[in-house]
Protein backbone atom coordinates (compact mmCIF):
# COMPACT_ATOMS: atom_id res chain seq x y z
CA UNK A 1 0.00 0.00 0.00
CA UNK A 2 2.79 2.41 0.94
CA UNK A 3 4.64 1.57 -2.28
CA UNK A 4 1.50 2.24 -4.39
CA UNK A 5 0.74 5.46 -2.58
CA UNK A 6 4.31 6.64 -3.01
CA UNK A 7 4.13 5.89 -6.72
CA UNK A 8 0.93 7.92 -7.03
CA UNK A 9 2.51 10.90 -5.27
CA UNK A 10 5.57 10.71 -7.52
CA UNK A 11 3.28 10.59 -10.58
CA UNK A 12 1.43 13.67 -9.35
CA UNK A 13 4.73 15.47 -8.78
CA UNK A 14 5.74 14.60 -12.34
CA UNK A 15 2.44 15.91 -13.74
CA UNK A 16 2.78 19.17 -11.83
CA UNK A 17 6.35 19.63 -13.03
CA UNK A 18 5.19 19.09 -16.62
CA UNK A 19 2.49 21.71 -16.08
CA UNK A 20 5.07 24.14 -14.70
CA UNK A 21 7.32 23.53 -17.70
CA UNK A 22 4.47 24.17 -20.14
CA UNK A 23 3.56 27.40 -18.40
CA UNK A 24 7.20 28.47 -18.26
CA UNK A 25 7.59 27.95 -22.01
CA UNK A 26 4.16 29.22 -22.98
CA UNK A 27 3.64 32.31 -20.86
CA UNK A 28 5.57 35.50 -20.46
CA UNK A 29 7.54 36.29 -17.34
CA UNK A 30 4.77 38.17 -15.57
CA UNK A 31 3.77 38.28 -11.92
CA UNK A 32 0.55 36.37 -12.61
CA UNK A 33 2.53 33.57 -14.27
CA UNK A 34 5.05 33.41 -11.47
CA UNK A 35 2.43 33.24 -8.75
CA UNK A 36 0.65 30.36 -10.48
CA UNK A 37 3.95 28.53 -10.84
CA UNK A 38 4.51 29.19 -7.14
CA UNK A 39 1.13 27.63 -6.45
CA UNK A 40 2.19 24.55 -8.39
CA UNK A 41 5.50 24.46 -6.56
CA UNK A 42 3.62 24.39 -3.24
CA UNK A 43 1.68 21.37 -4.46
CA UNK A 44 5.00 19.68 -5.33
CA UNK A 45 6.29 20.33 -1.80
CA UNK A 46 3.06 19.00 -0.30
CA UNK A 47 3.25 15.79 -2.35
CA UNK A 48 6.98 15.42 -1.69
CA UNK A 49 6.32 15.62 2.04
CA UNK A 50 4.00 12.63 1.78
CA UNK A 51 6.74 10.63 0.07
CA UNK A 52 9.11 11.65 2.88
CA UNK A 53 6.54 10.50 5.45
CA UNK A 54 6.46 7.10 3.79
CA UNK A 55 10.24 6.90 4.05
CA UNK A 56 10.62 8.45 7.52
CA UNK A 57 12.20 6.24 10.17
CA UNK A 58 12.96 8.71 12.95
CA UNK A 59 11.23 11.55 14.74
CA UNK A 60 13.51 14.11 13.12
CA UNK A 61 12.58 12.82 9.65
CA UNK A 62 8.90 13.15 10.56
CA UNK A 63 9.42 16.74 11.71
CA UNK A 64 11.23 17.52 8.44
CA UNK A 65 8.45 15.94 6.35
CA UNK A 66 5.67 17.84 8.16
CA UNK A 67 7.70 21.06 7.99
CA UNK A 68 8.04 20.76 4.21
CA UNK A 69 4.41 19.69 3.71
CA UNK A 70 3.02 22.56 5.74
CA UNK A 71 4.66 25.07 3.44
CA UNK A 72 2.15 23.89 0.85
CA UNK A 73 -0.69 23.48 3.37
CA UNK A 74 -0.33 26.99 4.77
CA UNK A 75 0.41 28.99 1.60
CA UNK A 76 -1.39 27.31 -1.31
CA UNK A 77 -4.70 29.08 -0.63
CA UNK A 78 -3.09 32.53 -0.58
CA UNK A 79 -1.10 31.88 -3.76
CA UNK A 80 -4.20 30.58 -5.57
CA UNK A 81 -6.17 33.65 -4.48
CA UNK A 82 -3.45 36.06 -5.65
CA UNK A 83 -3.25 34.30 -8.99
CA UNK A 84 -7.02 34.48 -9.51
CA UNK A 85 -7.15 38.20 -8.68
CA UNK A 86 -4.32 39.09 -11.09
CA UNK A 87 -5.54 36.79 -13.86
CA UNK A 88 -9.00 38.38 -13.82
CA UNK A 89 -7.57 41.89 -14.06
CA UNK A 90 -7.74 42.82 -10.38
CA UNK A 91 -5.10 44.63 -8.36
CA UNK A 92 -3.41 43.56 -5.16
CA UNK A 93 -3.31 46.45 -2.73
CA UNK A 94 -4.23 47.20 0.85
CA UNK A 95 -5.88 44.36 2.75
CA UNK A 96 -6.16 42.20 -0.35
CA UNK A 97 -2.41 42.35 -0.82
CA UNK A 98 -1.13 41.62 2.66
CA UNK A 99 -3.86 39.83 4.66
CA UNK A 100 -3.89 36.36 2.97
CA UNK A 101 -0.11 35.94 2.97
CA UNK A 102 0.17 37.35 6.51
CA UNK A 103 -2.36 34.88 7.90
CA UNK A 104 -0.63 32.06 6.02
CA UNK A 105 2.72 33.05 7.50
CA UNK A 106 1.21 33.19 11.00
CA UNK A 107 -0.23 29.69 10.59
CA UNK A 108 3.15 28.37 9.46
CA UNK A 109 4.95 29.97 12.42
CA UNK A 110 2.34 28.50 14.77
CA UNK A 111 2.94 25.09 13.16
CA UNK A 112 6.70 25.37 13.63
CA UNK A 113 6.27 26.25 17.31
CA UNK A 114 3.44 23.80 17.95
CA UNK A 115 5.68 21.71 20.22
CA UNK A 116 5.52 24.50 22.79
CA UNK A 117 1.80 25.35 22.77
CA UNK A 118 0.13 22.45 20.85
CA UNK A 119 -2.27 24.83 19.09
CA UNK A 120 -1.56 23.51 15.58
CA UNK A 121 -0.88 19.84 16.36
CA UNK A 122 -2.46 18.82 19.66
CA UNK A 123 -0.27 15.71 19.57
CA UNK A 124 2.52 14.65 17.23
CA UNK A 125 4.28 11.32 16.93
CA UNK A 126 5.19 8.32 14.81
CA UNK A 127 1.69 6.86 15.24
CA UNK A 128 0.05 9.94 13.79
CA UNK A 129 -1.05 13.49 14.66
CA UNK A 130 -4.03 15.08 16.35
CA UNK A 131 -5.01 18.45 14.95
CA UNK A 132 -5.39 21.59 17.04
CA UNK A 133 -7.40 24.80 16.67
CA UNK A 134 -5.10 26.67 14.29
CA UNK A 135 -4.82 23.73 11.93
CA UNK A 136 -8.57 24.00 11.35
CA UNK A 137 -8.49 27.80 11.00
CA UNK A 138 -5.88 27.31 8.30
CA UNK A 139 -8.09 24.72 6.57
CA UNK A 140 -11.06 27.10 6.64
CA UNK A 141 -8.99 29.97 5.29
CA UNK A 142 -7.62 27.78 2.49
CA UNK A 143 -11.13 26.63 1.55
CA UNK A 144 -12.38 30.22 1.44
CA UNK A 145 -9.48 31.52 -0.66
CA UNK A 146 -9.62 28.61 -3.09
CA UNK A 147 -13.38 29.03 -3.61
CA UNK A 148 -13.13 32.81 -4.03
CA UNK A 149 -10.36 32.37 -6.57
CA UNK A 150 -12.31 29.71 -8.46
CA UNK A 151 -15.42 31.90 -8.62
CA UNK A 152 -13.36 34.77 -10.05
CA UNK A 153 -11.84 32.50 -12.69
CA UNK A 154 -15.21 30.94 -13.51
CA UNK A 155 -16.81 34.33 -14.14
CA UNK A 156 -13.86 35.51 -16.21
CA UNK A 157 -14.05 32.77 -18.86
CA UNK A 158 -14.97 34.15 -22.25
CA UNK A 159 -17.78 32.84 -24.47
CA UNK A 160 -15.52 30.58 -26.52
CA UNK A 161 -14.27 28.92 -23.38
CA UNK A 162 -17.83 28.63 -22.03
CA UNK A 163 -18.83 26.58 -25.05
CA UNK A 164 -16.05 24.12 -24.26
CA UNK A 165 -15.36 22.29 -21.05
CA UNK A 166 -13.20 24.89 -19.31
CA UNK A 167 -15.81 25.69 -16.66
CA UNK A 168 -16.22 22.03 -15.84
CA UNK A 169 -12.47 21.62 -15.47
CA UNK A 170 -12.25 24.68 -13.20
CA UNK A 171 -15.08 23.35 -11.00
CA UNK A 172 -13.33 19.98 -10.82
CA UNK A 173 -10.03 21.66 -9.95
CA UNK A 174 -11.67 23.29 -6.92
CA UNK A 175 -13.99 20.57 -5.69
CA UNK A 176 -11.47 17.70 -5.95
CA UNK A 177 -8.97 18.85 -3.29
CA UNK A 178 -11.71 20.17 -1.02
CA UNK A 179 -13.57 16.85 -1.22
CA UNK A 180 -10.43 14.76 -0.62
CA UNK A 181 -9.40 17.02 2.27
CA UNK A 182 -12.84 16.67 3.86
CA UNK A 183 -12.62 12.88 3.48
CA UNK A 184 -9.15 12.86 5.03
CA UNK A 185 -10.14 15.03 8.01
CA UNK A 186 -13.36 13.10 8.64
CA UNK A 187 -11.44 9.82 9.06
CA UNK A 188 -13.49 8.04 6.40
CA UNK A 189 -10.23 6.61 5.09
CA UNK A 190 -8.16 5.06 7.84
CA UNK A 191 -4.71 6.19 6.74
CA UNK A 192 -1.92 8.12 8.37
CA UNK A 193 -1.18 9.89 5.10
CA UNK A 194 -2.83 13.09 3.85
CA UNK A 195 -4.58 12.49 0.54
CA UNK A 196 -5.34 16.21 0.02
CA UNK A 197 -2.22 16.96 -2.07
CA UNK A 198 -3.45 14.31 -4.51
CA UNK A 199 -6.51 16.50 -4.98
CA UNK A 200 -4.41 19.58 -5.62
CA UNK A 201 -2.28 17.57 -8.01
CA UNK A 202 -5.41 16.58 -9.94
CA UNK A 203 -6.45 20.27 -9.85
CA UNK A 204 -3.22 21.24 -11.55
CA UNK A 205 -3.86 18.60 -14.22
CA UNK A 206 -7.39 19.99 -14.77
CA UNK A 207 -6.03 23.51 -15.15
CA UNK A 208 -3.35 22.23 -17.54
CA UNK A 209 -6.04 20.59 -19.69
CA UNK A 210 -8.06 23.81 -19.67
CA UNK A 211 -4.93 25.69 -20.72
CA UNK A 212 -4.02 23.39 -23.59
CA UNK A 213 -7.53 22.81 -24.91
CA UNK A 214 -9.48 25.96 -24.06
CA UNK A 215 -6.73 28.61 -23.71
CA UNK A 216 -7.58 29.15 -20.04
CA UNK A 217 -4.05 30.31 -19.16
CA UNK A 218 -3.25 31.74 -22.58
CA UNK A 219 -1.66 34.79 -20.99
CA UNK A 220 0.04 35.81 -24.20
CA UNK A 221 -3.31 36.02 -25.95
CA UNK A 222 -4.79 38.06 -23.11
CA UNK A 223 -1.85 40.43 -23.31
CA UNK A 224 -2.16 40.72 -27.10
CA UNK A 225 -5.87 41.48 -26.83
CA UNK A 226 -5.21 44.15 -24.21
CA UNK A 227 -2.47 45.72 -26.32
CA UNK A 228 -4.72 45.70 -29.39
CA UNK A 229 -7.47 47.45 -27.45
CA UNK A 230 -5.04 50.08 -26.20
CA UNK A 231 -3.66 50.66 -29.71
CA UNK A 232 -7.16 50.97 -31.19
CA UNK A 233 -8.24 53.36 -28.43
CA UNK A 234 -5.15 55.48 -28.93
CA UNK A 235 -5.70 55.59 -32.68
CA UNK A 236 -9.37 56.53 -32.24
CA UNK A 237 -8.37 59.38 -29.96
CA UNK A 238 -5.75 60.55 -32.43
CA UNK A 239 -8.18 60.57 -35.33
CA UNK A 240 -10.86 62.27 -33.21
CA UNK A 241 -8.38 65.02 -32.27
CA UNK A 242 -7.35 65.45 -35.91
CA UNK A 243 -10.98 65.70 -37.04
CA UNK A 244 -11.78 68.17 -34.24
CA UNK A 245 -8.84 70.42 -35.09
CA UNK A 246 -9.25 70.29 -38.87
CA UNK A 247 -13.01 70.81 -38.84
CA UNK A 248 -12.82 73.54 -36.21
CA UNK A 249 -10.14 75.48 -38.04
CA UNK A 250 -11.80 75.11 -41.45
CA UNK A 251 -15.25 76.18 -40.27
CA UNK A 252 -13.85 79.10 -38.26
CA UNK A 253 -11.89 80.40 -41.25
CA UNK A 254 -14.87 79.98 -43.58
CA UNK A 255 -17.01 81.95 -41.12
CA UNK A 256 -14.35 84.67 -41.09
CA UNK A 257 -14.31 84.86 -44.90
CA UNK A 258 -18.10 85.01 -45.02
CA UNK A 259 -18.12 87.97 -42.61
CA UNK A 260 -15.53 89.77 -44.71
CA UNK A 261 -17.52 89.00 -47.85
CA UNK A 262 -20.66 90.46 -46.26
CA UNK A 263 -18.81 93.65 -45.35
CA UNK A 264 -17.34 93.93 -48.85
CA UNK A 265 -20.76 93.29 -50.38
CA UNK A 266 -22.31 96.14 -48.38
CA UNK A 267 -19.55 98.41 -49.66
CA UNK A 268 -20.29 97.12 -53.17
CA UNK A 269 -16.71 95.88 -53.54
CA UNK A 270 -17.55 92.98 -55.82
CA UNK A 271 -13.92 92.13 -56.56
CA UNK A 272 -13.18 91.72 -52.85
CA UNK A 273 -16.30 89.59 -52.40
CA UNK A 274 -15.08 87.26 -55.14
CA UNK A 275 -11.65 86.99 -53.55
CA UNK A 276 -13.08 86.10 -50.14
CA UNK A 277 -15.43 83.52 -51.63
CA UNK A 278 -12.55 81.97 -53.59
CA UNK A 279 -10.45 81.82 -50.39
CA UNK A 280 -13.37 80.08 -48.64
CA UNK A 281 -13.73 77.61 -51.50
CA UNK A 282 -10.01 76.73 -51.47
CA UNK A 283 -10.01 76.37 -47.70
CA UNK A 284 -13.11 74.15 -47.82
CA UNK A 285 -11.44 71.90 -50.38
CA UNK A 286 -8.28 71.70 -48.27
CA UNK A 287 -10.28 70.94 -45.11
CA UNK A 288 -12.20 68.13 -46.82
CA UNK A 289 -8.93 66.62 -48.06
CA UNK A 290 -7.36 66.78 -44.60
CA UNK A 291 -10.44 65.18 -43.02
CA UNK A 292 -10.31 62.33 -45.51
CA UNK A 293 -6.62 61.83 -44.83
CA UNK A 294 -7.22 61.80 -41.08
CA UNK A 295 -10.01 59.27 -41.31
CA UNK A 296 -8.03 57.07 -43.69
CA UNK A 297 -4.98 57.35 -41.41
CA UNK A 298 -2.88 58.76 -44.24
CA UNK A 299 -1.41 61.60 -42.28
CA UNK A 300 0.88 59.46 -40.18
CA UNK A 301 4.42 60.74 -40.59
CA UNK A 302 3.37 63.52 -43.02
CA UNK A 303 5.19 66.82 -42.49
CA UNK A 304 6.04 70.02 -44.30
CA UNK A 305 9.53 70.26 -45.70
CA UNK A 306 10.17 73.29 -43.48
CA UNK A 307 8.50 74.43 -40.25
CA UNK A 308 7.97 77.96 -41.55
CA UNK A 309 6.13 76.73 -44.65
CA UNK A 310 3.17 75.47 -42.64
CA UNK A 311 3.15 78.52 -40.36
CA UNK A 312 3.20 80.98 -43.28
CA UNK A 313 0.39 79.10 -45.01
CA UNK A 314 -1.79 79.36 -41.90
CA UNK A 315 -0.95 83.02 -41.36
CA UNK A 316 -1.80 83.91 -44.97
CA UNK A 317 -5.19 82.23 -44.69
CA UNK A 318 -6.29 84.62 -41.93
CA UNK A 319 -7.94 87.73 -43.40
CA UNK A 320 -10.06 88.93 -40.47
CA UNK A 321 -7.10 90.19 -38.40
CA UNK A 322 -3.42 90.73 -39.22
CA UNK A 323 -1.05 87.93 -38.28
CA UNK A 324 2.62 88.91 -38.05
CA UNK A 325 5.19 86.12 -38.33
CA UNK A 326 8.73 86.65 -37.07
CA UNK A 327 11.43 84.05 -37.70
CA UNK A 328 14.55 84.12 -35.56
CA UNK A 329 17.36 81.83 -36.63
CA UNK A 330 17.48 79.71 -39.75
CA UNK A 331 14.90 77.07 -40.66
CA UNK A 332 16.26 73.88 -42.21
CA UNK A 333 15.44 70.24 -42.87
CA UNK A 334 16.80 69.21 -39.44
CA UNK A 335 13.58 70.60 -37.95
CA UNK A 336 11.23 69.14 -40.56
CA UNK A 337 10.12 66.21 -38.37
CA UNK A 338 8.60 68.80 -36.00
CA UNK A 339 6.70 70.69 -38.71
CA UNK A 340 3.52 68.59 -38.42
CA UNK A 341 3.25 69.10 -34.66
CA UNK A 342 3.98 72.83 -34.89
CA UNK A 343 1.51 73.21 -37.77
CA UNK A 344 -1.28 71.52 -35.79
CA UNK A 345 -0.55 73.58 -32.66
CA UNK A 346 -0.45 76.90 -34.54
CA UNK A 347 -3.61 76.02 -36.45
CA UNK A 348 -5.52 75.22 -33.26
CA UNK A 349 -4.27 78.42 -31.59
CA UNK A 350 -5.41 80.54 -34.55
CA UNK A 351 -8.79 78.81 -34.46
CA UNK A 352 -9.23 79.55 -30.75
CA UNK A 353 -8.21 83.18 -31.24
CA UNK A 354 -10.71 83.77 -34.03
CA UNK A 355 -13.52 82.01 -32.15
CA UNK A 356 -13.08 83.33 -28.62
CA UNK A 357 -10.46 86.07 -28.20
CA UNK A 358 -12.08 89.08 -29.96
CA UNK A 359 -8.55 90.06 -30.89
CA UNK A 360 -7.47 92.72 -33.37
CA UNK A 361 -4.09 91.17 -34.17
CA UNK A 362 -1.90 88.10 -33.67
CA UNK A 363 1.83 87.60 -33.59
CA UNK A 364 3.78 84.38 -34.15
CA UNK A 365 7.46 84.16 -33.27
CA UNK A 366 9.51 81.12 -34.31
CA UNK A 367 12.98 80.72 -32.79
CA UNK A 368 15.37 78.16 -34.24
CA UNK A 369 18.21 77.20 -31.91
CA UNK A 370 20.90 74.57 -32.47
CA UNK A 371 19.03 71.83 -30.60
CA UNK A 372 15.48 73.21 -30.23
CA UNK A 373 12.60 75.14 -31.71
CA UNK A 374 10.45 77.57 -29.77
CA UNK A 375 7.12 78.90 -31.02
CA UNK A 376 5.37 81.82 -29.28
CA UNK A 377 1.83 82.73 -30.37
CA UNK A 378 0.12 85.74 -28.84
CA UNK A 379 -2.96 87.88 -29.39
CA UNK A 380 -4.32 91.13 -27.94
CA UNK A 381 -7.75 89.70 -27.18
CA UNK A 382 -9.90 89.71 -24.09
CA UNK A 383 -7.89 87.00 -22.29
CA UNK A 384 -9.05 85.17 -19.16
CA UNK A 385 -8.08 84.75 -15.52
CA UNK A 386 -8.71 80.98 -15.49
CA UNK A 387 -7.37 78.76 -18.27
CA UNK A 388 -9.32 75.55 -18.80
CA UNK A 389 -7.94 72.68 -20.87
CA UNK A 390 -10.68 72.30 -23.47
CA UNK A 391 -10.30 69.94 -26.43
CA UNK A 392 -8.13 72.40 -28.33
CA UNK A 393 -5.66 73.24 -25.55
CA UNK A 394 -5.58 69.63 -24.41
CA UNK A 395 -4.76 68.54 -27.96
CA UNK A 396 -1.86 71.01 -28.12
CA UNK A 397 -0.51 69.87 -24.76
CA UNK A 398 -0.76 66.16 -25.66
CA UNK A 399 0.99 66.63 -29.01
CA UNK A 400 3.85 68.61 -27.53
CA UNK A 401 4.37 66.36 -24.50
CA UNK A 402 4.23 63.25 -26.66
CA UNK A 403 7.18 64.67 -28.59
CA UNK A 404 9.00 65.27 -25.30
CA UNK A 405 8.46 69.03 -25.39
CA UNK A 406 6.92 71.62 -23.08
CA UNK A 407 3.97 73.96 -23.52
CA UNK A 408 2.73 76.84 -21.41
CA UNK A 409 -0.46 78.89 -21.68
CA UNK A 410 -0.41 82.41 -20.20
CA UNK A 411 -3.35 84.80 -19.94
CA UNK A 412 -5.15 87.32 -17.75
CA UNK A 413 -8.36 89.26 -18.19
CA UNK A 414 -7.96 91.99 -20.81
CA UNK A 415 -4.31 91.08 -21.50
CA UNK A 416 -4.68 88.66 -24.37
CA UNK A 417 -3.55 85.02 -24.60
CA UNK A 418 -0.05 83.62 -25.05
CA UNK A 419 0.96 80.08 -26.05
CA UNK A 420 4.62 79.14 -25.64
CA UNK A 421 5.88 75.84 -27.13
CA UNK A 422 9.38 74.39 -26.74
CA UNK A 423 10.52 71.32 -28.69
CA UNK A 424 13.95 69.70 -28.65
CA UNK A 425 15.21 68.57 -32.04
CA UNK A 426 16.59 65.21 -30.88
CA UNK A 427 14.07 64.29 -28.22
CA UNK A 428 10.89 62.20 -28.35
CA UNK A 429 8.61 60.77 -25.66
CA UNK A 430 10.92 62.15 -22.99
CA UNK A 431 13.97 60.26 -24.36
CA UNK A 432 16.84 61.59 -26.45
CA UNK A 433 17.15 59.89 -29.82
Amino acid sequence: MAFLLGGIYIAVIGAVLVSMTVLLLKGKKELCNRIYMGCQGLVVLWCASQVLLLLAKTGQELVLAYGIGNIGICFVGAFWYYFAVLYTGGKLKGVRKYLPISISLCHYVIMLTSGWHHLYYASFGETGVEYGLFFYTNVVMTYVLVVIGAVKLYRNLDKEQDEGGAKGLIIASVLTPIFLNAVNLSGMLNTSFDITPLGFGLSVICVLLATLKYRFLDLNKELEITNEKLILEKERNRIAQEVHDTAGHTLTMIQSYMKLAQVANKKEESEQVGEYLEEARVLTSQGIRELRESINQLREGESYELVTQGIMQLANQVKEIPVDVTVQGEDSEKYSHLSRIIYDCVRETITNTLKYAKATKMEIIVRFAVESVEVIIGDDGMGCDTIEDNNGLRGIRERVEKQGGRVRFISSQGEGFLTRIHLDVNKKNGLFL
